[in-house]
């Protein structure tokens, strides 16, 4: 509601209070004018300011984007989120679009990450185009868990995109894409790996058992 003269009928009493003082109006003065004692003059004041700054905050909620909302809560409220828009899918559409959307435009490191890695929880292929272009990005957390979610939407799309990620700088990525391939590599993947594997003294060792049960994986697969 708008607080206004125009809105005299409608508003508190001690709004009234409010735009006497927003008319720079004195305490003393506001409290001739409306016969009332200066005590509660500043009483209304208080809570017709305490009322407006709580009607800001719900407006500014309201006009909030859903992805806004959505990157401000922890990790457990996002999974709880998601789960509660697979139950309507009108909504699950609308926030998917606003989400492939939203990932081509962000700036923001620590945002892309938690959109990205959004995508990974929805595991749906629409999204592995933006993906794809996101393993060459400079911020080696944005590679990694771009590789992350690439892994948990399981395509065969992604398998040479994955196989190039087994040469990139972050160990973890490369853990990350040797899992993968774990699932959907094929002959090509499994030379690849095993040559990496071979590579002992450069490699973590989490890294390199992350290569030997890939291709554990993939041979047992072709037999």
């Amino acid at each position: 509601m708008e607080i206004s003269w125009n809105n005299i009928d409608k508003i508190e009493d001690y709004f009234i209070t409010y735009l006497l003082y927003k008319e720079s109006k004195t305490v003393s003065q506001i409290s001739k004018i409306r016969n009332i004692s200066t005590i509660e003059v500043k009483d209304q004041l208080i809570r017709a300011k305490l009322e407006i700054k709580s009607m800001s905050k719900v407006e500014i909620e309201s006009s909030k984007d859903i992805l806004d909302k959505y990157l401000e809560m922890d990790k457990c409220e996002r999974l709880e989120f998601i789960h509660d828009l697979s139950l309507d899918d009108e909504k699950m559409i609308k926030f998917k679009r606003e989400l492939y959307k939203r990932i081509r435009i962000e700036k923001n490191a620590e945002d892309l990450i938690i959109l990205i890695w959004t995508t990974g929880e929805l595991k749906e292929e629409k999204y592995l185009d933006l993906l794809h272009k996101l393993t060459s990005h400079r911020h080696s957390d944005i590679r990694r868990i771009t590789y992350s979610a690439i892994r948990k939407i399981q395509s065969p799309l992604s398998r040479q995109c994955l196989e190039k990620g087994l040469y990139d700088s972050n160990p973890q990525t490369r853990q990350y894409c040797a899992k993968a391939l774990a699932i959907i590599g094929n002959n090509n993947s499994l030379k690849i790996l095993q040559r990496l594997a071979t590579q002992r003294n450069y490699e973590k060792e989490y890294v390199l058992r992350a290569y030997e049960e890939a291709i554990e994986a993939i041979e047992n697969q072709s037999s």
